[in-house]
């Protein structure tokens, strides 16, 4: 779970961020998560999403979770 954390922390700084690139670097940054994350993918992308949907609750000024959401939710609805 502490990975979990830090990587929510690591796509915080993303959500923050204006970068034109920010699409692309949230889905980089959650494909390398994937990959280097032991286990099931599935159980992965579910603990991420329930991590970022915590996240954009918080609706945090000058936070939009709402790319790495759709891009983890995409990822799921892929290996339904």
């Amino acid at each position: 779970m502490d990975r979990l954390r830090s990587f929510i922390g690591a796509l915080r700084v993303l959500a923050q961020t204006n970068d034109p690139n920010r699409v692309v670097l949230i889905e980089n940054a959650i494909n390398e998560y994937l990959r280097d994350e032991p286990g099931n993918v599935r159980i992965s992308l579910e603990r991420l999403c329930d991590a970022i949907d915590r996240e954009e609750a918080e609706k945090r000024r000058g936070e939009d979770w709402s790319m790495a959401g759709d891009y983890v939710r995409a990822w799921l609805r892929r290996l339904a």
